[in-house]
């Protein structure tokens, strides 16, 4: 009877591992092998699940940058708005104000002009009669003035244009002195100032930009802007000067 050829039989598979309740974590060689047991009531969720709800706390603490960057926009519009309701405001107070007081302009007319040749530039001193013709209403002059003397439509010097406060009808003198843009005189203004015996006239623009506001009563003006041109014909810069004829044009903005 033939003997038949007979497979060998698997190998039986290792033994449970015994799993100590009193350990995490346990490491156990079979057969050459590591085996890493973890209890299942210390496997967590990723992330942990007690850490959700400290996750939801830092959210709700934190700022919306949404919110806060259209918070930051509507009050730069808003700044914007009023500063241009501010000054549209002005603008129809001042011409209100024109349309139902309609006050007089200011006039001016010179007294006084003097030369000193000073250094580093020469020094132009003018005195000069400002007059409100107006029977109720004050002229207040901001301190944001300028004063420019011209020859033959060059600048040569300038100055600044203090402020002062006029009551109805009041006349002020107002002297201005003005630092020459150059080291040194101009020819024409050299030539007057040097010749004692023989006078050489020498004639002078000046232009006066002026902000003013003006009051009646209750009601008052917004800032008004007044431009005064002159021109000045003196007979001479020597050591009396006598001005020979003036002439000024105001216009106001």
């Amino acid at each position: 009877m033939e003997e038949r050829e007979t497979s060998p039989l698997p190998p039986l598979p290792p033994p449970p591992c015994k799993r100590n309740p009193n350990d995490k974590l346990q490491l156990q060689e079979i057969n050459g092998t590591y085996v890493v047991q973890v209890p299942k009531d210390q496997v967590y969720h990723v992330p942990p699940a007690e850490n959700s709800h400290i996750i939801q706390l830092h959210k709700k603490s934190r700022p919306k940058e949404g919110k806060t960057s259209r918070c930051c926009l509507c009050c730069v519009l808003l700044f914007i708005i009023f500063f241009v309701l501010v000054i549209l405001l002005g603008g129809v107070l001042g011409g209100l104000f024109s349309m139902l007081v309609k006050p007089k302009d200011p006039r001016l007319s010179f007294q006084r002009f003097k030369v000193t040749e000073t250094k580093p530039h020469p020094k132009y001193d003018i005195t000069m009669l400002v007059h409100n013709p107006n029977s109720a209403v004050g002229i207040s002059y901001k301190n944001k003035g300028r004063v420019s003397l011209s020859l033959r439509g060059q600048e040569i010097a300038s100055g600044a244009y203090q402020p002062f406060h006029q009551d109805p009808h009041e006349a002020t003198a107002v002297s201005v002195s003005l630092n020459g843009s150059k080291a040194s005189l101009p020819k024409e203004v050299e030539e007057s100032v040097k010749n004692v015996k023989k006078k050489v006239n020498v004639t002078f623009s000046l232009a006066i930009h002026a902000l003013a506001r003006m009051k009646m009563g209750l009601l008052h003006s917004g800032t008004m802007k007044f431009d005064i041109r002159c021109k000045l014909k003196l007979d001479s810069l020597a050591k009396t000067t006598q001005i020979l004829s003036q002439q000024c044009q105001t216009k106001r903005h």
